[in-house]
């Protein structure tokens, strides 16, 4: 795996989300509140991230998805469409998943992966 990529996490994903994928993947997992994003709309976030270079986000929001889809990557994405649910479900659905998931935007042409 390439560990020159951070993963930001979208508002909607708790802090506490990024402390354990950051402890189970070893990349850097960075919370939109430790990054100051949470007041940024998500254009503003997409061009940060572009900026930053090889960012992968991680979000519930489709917004990401068109923007990506529209005018490129990076950043890539992490799409989750996992319900409303506890921090604890949340980690449960995306731990079996999320470091292939990484992989494959790390490694491939693909840009955005969807978690369910």
């Amino acid at each position: 795996m390439l560990h020159n990529w951070e993963i930001w996490l979208d508002v909607h994903i708790s802090p506490i989300i990024a402390k354990w994928m950051e402890e189970y993947t070893g990349f850097t997992v960075k919370s939109a509140y430790a990054l100051s994003l949470y007041t940024m709309d998500d254009k503003e976030i997409y061009l940060k991230a572009k900026d930053q270079g090889n960012v992968i986000l991680v979000s519930k929001d489709t917004d990401f998805s068109d923007l990506i889809s529209r005018l490129g990557s990076p950043p890539k994405l992490i799409n989750i469409k996992i319900g409303n649910c506890d921090n604890r479900t949340l980690w449960g659905q995306l731990k079996p998943n999320i470091n292939e998931a990484i992989h494959f935007l790390t490694s491939s042409e693909i840009d955005i992966v969807e978690l369910d």
